[in-house]
């Protein structure tokens, strides 16, 4: 036979139109060509191993469109999804993929069974699931990509039970949290109808302008879900700058559920989103929620997920690291989790601390809690053009000498008196018990006085009210005195915290009936804790 012959009838046999599938026959040696060929790879890239049938085996450019991949074609002509199972451990698990895309299920749809008939859409959908069930099992955090059997000509007449399969499979990729790429858009024109001239002429087969068509969309959707670092930050750069624009739409939508976490420098700050988006409302509220600008940041990926540190320069809190986790997901990315920390130096561990005590911790935060108090409109005894030039009590730094253990001796029938208050109308109180306390070598002693009023309201029973007055008073301090608030002890001593010292409403506003210091409550040394006077005090 003439050599030119031979070849056309070779060629005729390679891609005459199969109008049965080739299911279950035996690959072993395709198999181990492919294995072989994936062993001399360096594998210092990801790589992306394309598992399938013919349309994958005679992709002859497919690396063109992956550049950033090392690129494994596993397919073999002929081969349907119990082939892909049959041969898993080599193709799939001997492969290492770090990305698969799988296309299997066109010979399926037209492979036909021992008894004559089609092979059962169920029975398809039975396959694929099995191997999908085994790759989640054996390989949990894989990105799969499952690419739909293709329309062509030559099997146009197979076309509801090909939209039956194709239906089935991205139901199970959505089961399994993987990607369902569906190639019909890509291959048909404006009224659905495939087109004949991205084919070769055994019309089933993608000719070079059909692998191009294919690469480019595959390309598109791998790169969507397993973006590059510029893509990772300008996403996370674009979060950071939500917040400092107080963009509360963009910042909070960035997260991915209502589980995702917020974690912040404070202990207790651990918030789901929920929770998060409450505590941040008040910020959001106004030109700057806060502001966050990145100068380091590295990132790390396993499938679908990707991890990242970060440190960052902050106006109001320095330098900082940020630590956050980020899933790719079918609407882009999302944050899962995102923990922020200060960065301290080696050198001023010891400096800072003994500044992060528990005890000086609950005062900076009462301190806070007294700022929110009066600047709150729901709480504030301020009027609301007081409100407005209010920013912030002025207090004494942070003083552990000043909590002091005091001895307690409660005081037996002690008569009702008139507290005499700054609006003329007395108060009625008893005094309770005298607590005796030793400072800078002098022994001191202050009344804690009971309120008629308060002691018959079940919430305030148990309420002390210790007002003083020390040699700040009228000089740094309010002229009236400094209040605190005691709860009866339990037994004969307690810790006196004059750092939790706080001023009457009266210092601040008028229309306000405030008790006025007994002159008994005078102690002759300096109480530099807890508030100071405002301004004219």
């Amino acid at each position: 036979m003439h050599k030119s012959l031979l070849f056309t009838v070779f060629v005729l046999f390679l891609y005459a139109p199969l109008t049965h599938g080739q299911c279950g026959q035996n690959y072993d040696k395709d198999v181990r060509q492919i294995i072989k060929a994936t062993e001399k790879l360096p594998h210092e890239k990801s790589r992306i191993v394309f598992a399938g049938s013919s349309t994958f085996r005679l992709w002859d450019n497919m690396a063109v469109w992956f550049p950033e991949y090392e690129v494994v074609n596993a397919g073999i002509g002929g081969s349907c999804f119990d082939d892909l199972y049959r041969y898993k451990e080599q193709l799939i698990s001997g492969t290492e993929p770090d990305i698969l895309v799988i296309y299997e299920g066109d010979n399926d749809i037209v492979h036909v069974e021992e008894d004559g008939n089609q092979r059962k859409v169920f029975d398809i959908q039975s396959d694929a699931w099995k191997l999908m069930n085994w790759i989640q099992y054996t390989h949990p955090d894989l990105p799969v990509f499952l690419l739909s059997p293709k329309p062509s000509p030559s099997r146009w007449d197979h076309l509801a039970r090909y939209k039956a399969v194709n239906s089935q499979l991205e139901e199970l990729a959505q089961a399994y949290n993987y990607h369902f790429m569906d190639c019909w858009p890509w291959l048909t024109d404006n009224n659905g109808q495939v087109d004949p001239a991205l084919f070769i002429f055994d019309e089933l087969h993608l000719n070079k302008e059909g692998n191009n068509r294919l690469g480019h969309y595959i390309a598109k959707e791998i790169r969507n879900a397993h973006p590059e670092e510029q893509t990772l930050d300008a996403f996370i750069d674009q979060w950071h700058l939500a917040a400092a624009t107080a963009d509360s739409a963009i910042y909070f939508g960035a997260f991915y559920n209502d589980k995702s976490v917020f974690q912040g420098t404070d202990g207790d700050e651990y918030w789901n989103l929920g929770e998060f988006s409450a505590w941040a409302a008040p910020y959001f509220r106004r030109e700057s929620a806060w502001t966050f600008e990145a100068f380091e940041r590295h990132w790390y990926r396993n499938g679908n997920t990707f991890w990242f540190n970060e440190r960052l320069n902050s106006p109001h809190m320095g330098k900082c690291r940020g630590v956050g986790v980020v899933r790719a997901t079918g609407d882009g990315l999302k944050i899962d989790h995102y923990s922020l920390s200060f960065e301290v130096p080696n050198e001023v561990v010891g400096d800072l601390v003994p500044l992060a005590t528990p005890e000086r911790i609950e005062v900076l935060k009462y301190q806070q809690e007294l700022d929110d108090f009066y600047t709150d409109s729901a709480t504030s005894p301020l009027k609301p053009e007081e409100r407005a030039a209010f920013h912030g009590h002025e207090f004494f730094s942070y003083n552990p000498e000043l909590a002091v253990e005091a001895q307690i001796l409660v005081l037996e029938n002690e008569p009702w008196f008139n507290m005499a208050t700054s609006s003329g109308v007395s108060r009625e109180y008893r005094r309770y018990a005298k607590a005796t306390f030793e400072l800078r070598g002098q022994t001191l002693a202050l009344f804690l006085y009971q309120s008629k009023r308060l002691m018959a309201i079940e919430e305030y029973k148990d309420h002390l009210f210790l007002p003083f007055m020390d040699k700040t008073t009228g000089v740094s301090t309010y002229g009236t005195g400094r209040f605190m608030d005691i709860t009866i002890p339990e037994g004969t001593t307690m810790v006196l915290d004059f750092n939790y010292a706080y001023n009457p409403y009266c210092a601040y506003t008028d229309g306000y009936s405030c008790p006025i210091t007994p002159q008994e409550n005078f102690i002759d040394i300096e109480i530099n804790a807890g508030i100071k006077g405002p301004s004219g005090h």
